[in-house]
């Protein structure tokens, strides 16, 4: 995959450090949301506070929001026209190179791999190249600047977020171990597919003659079968994610707030407040955190896919 992304072209390659410049504007823009809700929080327990203030750092949120998402749609832009030009080109080279291949060459690739890489595996890489200058690069911006924010707040809310990464990664990486061979078969098994396929649609007249349907149908099915089956393993496994990410999520949530709930009780009066403020901000940038591992994690999973 790297060796590919060194065909990006100049125009492209600006277009990326344009997209990045959004990227961490995005991020900033949604790490300031936190700060604006704890002014807010602040406020609303602040006796002598007026309605002016809070309006004003409402409308601060509002214009983060409204930043974030005008970012995320020139970032989906500029990612998907990037990955569009790239793999036209890309198909294009592997259709010219495929061409200029001798009868032996082509043999030792096989026909259905041939077909399967100049369609399938270049759309993984449009994919994989819209997906990941929007993941890959806002991932561990995000994660490292949320982390940072969350660092001095308290131990014991650091703690908590710690603990619930390592679960994370624990789940993620059992995934990933029970996932990778499964996606690295899809591309044995799809061309084995189309094999079958195309030597039943070329040889249709031979089958018929010989009344062989019946053999044919049953390697079809079979291939059919097994590359079904591959799918719905990967698919169920995938499918285990989202519920084990609510789970982690929510069981980070409330530890944050049982830890809260302990901390405020043992404050002094003037401390409660800012301590309240502190715990709703520090679940947003947890959770901030956990999701860029998230998002890291599942562009892994999609690179075995490409084998062009």
């Amino acid at each position: 995959m790297l060796k590919l992304l060194r065909r990006l072209s100049p125009r492209e390659w600006l277009m990326t450090a344009v997209s990045t410049i959004f990227i961490v504007l995005q991020v900033f823009l949604d790490l300031r949301l936190p700060d604006y809700m704890r002014d807010i929080t602040t406020l609303l327990q602040t006796p002598g506070s007026v309605m002016s203030d809070i309006l004003v750092a409402g409308g601060k949120m509002l214009a983060c929001t409204l930043g974030s998402f005008a970012s995320s749609i020139l970032v989906g832009y500029l990612a998907a026209k990037i990955a569009a030009g790239f793999s036209k080109r890309l198909r294009q080279s592997v259709f010219d190179k495929v061409s200029s291949f001798s009868l032996g060459e082509i043999n030792s690739f096989s026909t259905p791999s041939l077909i399967t890489r100049s369609t399938n595996d270049i759309t993984q890489v449009q994919l994989i190249i819209a997906l990941g200058l929007q993941v890959m690069i806002k991932a561990p911006i995000l994660a490292v600047w949320a982390i940072f924010k969350i660092a001095g707040k308290s131990w014991q809310w650091t703690t908590a977020t710690g603990v619930a990464i390592v679960f994370l990664l624990i789940m993620l990486s059992v995934i990933i171990l029970l996932a990778l061979p499964r996606f690295r078969k899809i591309q044995t098994l799809t061309d084995s597919l189309n094999r079958i396929s195309r030597e039943n649609l070329t040889g249709l007249r031979v089958v018929r003659a010989y009344n062989a349907e019946a053999y044919q149908q049953k390697k079809f099915s079979t291939a059919n079968f097994n590359l079904t089956n591959n799918n719905l393993f990967t698919t169920r496994i995938m499918a285990i994610i989202m519920p084990c990410m609510m789970i982690i999520m929510n069981g980070l949530t409330l530890s944050v707030y049982w830890i809260g709930a302990a901390l405020i009780d043992a404050a002094d009066m003037m401390d409660k407040i800012g301590l309240f403020s502190n715990m709703l901000v520090f679940t947003s940038y947890a959770m901030q955190v956990v999701m860029a591992f998230m998002m890291l994690t599942m562009v892994f999973i999609m690179l075995p896919r490409v084998t062009v």
